[in-house]
């Protein structure tokens, strides 16, 4: 079994004390984490400006900064609330959530933050085949200010889904299950559920569903795989920041003033490119090795 499944057990697991915190997690990301959006909510509501709204798709009229600003304080209970129950509820340190080594491999998340240059290959892919649907809508000054809160932040809201999902849920799971494939499709399936309400999903619910599942399989197959969830932690923030900055959707859950707007989201080739992206990374880090 991993070292890193196994390095739960260092901690104490009785049932009763994931009776606690799991349910104590989500009501201080649910809850207090909608309070900022709610708090937008009403002053859009409440303004009596024609020019703002807020619908299934996001807001509208809103500096793209301030929208993201409260996208981002969402998972800030998140990642509070996992920590703090893994190290007081369960009594072991944050760092096993990550590793079971002595130390984080600071190496391979930044080595795995090469996922950047993939994205970048599959934009210019996409970019080629279908002329005019990437439309140039660089703004030097909003792009910048958006750029410096976005190197923070997106770590911030990446690292918490990460650490909730391929750290507590996962060990939690690997403390009964030991199938690899089994681990990863449940923690697949996990990661889609709050992913369900994201206004990519008005494109093609059953496709955009399963490119969410595929993440949720992949970067938990190789958090099981690495022995540590270092390369997930680079991949899934390097992969958001290249979004957010560089090729940004018109319907995307992350709002950002991107150097250049996808005009039209293929679920088809959303898909497609992202299996293929992945079987690229996955070769790149565990090739196997000639003796």
């Amino acid at each position: 079994m991993s070292d890193y499944l196994q390095i739960a057990r260092s901690g104490r697991n009785d049932w009763w004390r994931y009776l606690i915190s799991f349910p104590t997690i989500l009501m201080i990301w649910l809850g207090v984490g909608t309070i900022p959006v709610v708090l937008l909510m009403a002053y859009v509501l409440m303004d009596g400006d024609p020019a703002t709204n807020v619908s299934g798709r996001g807001f509208t009229g809103i500096p793209v900064v301030l929208e993201f600003l409260v996208t981002m304080l969402t998972f800030i209970p998140l990642i509070v609330a996992t920590l703090l129950a893994v190290r007081f509820i369960h009594a072991r340190s944050v760092r096993t959530l990550v590793t079971a080594e002595a130390r984080i491999r600071w190496g391979r998340i930044f080595a795995a933050a090469g996922v950047f240059v993939i994205a970048a290959l599959i934009s210019i892919a996409e970019a080629l085949l279908y002329p005019g649907r990437y439309v140039l809508t660089f703004q030097a000054a909003t792009l910048i200010v958006y750029a410096a809160m976005a190197l923070i932040f997106i770590p911030i809201q990446t690292s918490a889904e990460e650490l909730f999902f391929r750290g507590y849920l996962l060990q939690w799971m690997g403390l009964r299950l030991k199938n690899k494939w089994v681990l990863a499709f449940l923690n697949g399936a996990l990661f889609l559920l709050p992913h369900i309400v994201n206004p990519e999903m008005a494109a093609n619910s059953i496709l955009i569903g399963l490119g969410y599942f595929a993440i949720g399989f992949f970067f938990t197959l190789i958090t099981l795989q690495d022995n540590g969830l270092e390369l997930a932690l680079g991949m899934h923030a390097a992969n958001n920041l290249f979004a957010a900055l560089f090729a940004n959707y018109t319907i995307s859950s992350l709002p950002s003033p991107a150097l250049f707007t996808v005009q039209t989201l293929d679920p088809v080739y959303s898909l497609i490119s992202a299996v293929i992206g992945m079987i690229v990374f996955y070769v790149i880090f565990f090739r196997p090795t000639r003796t």
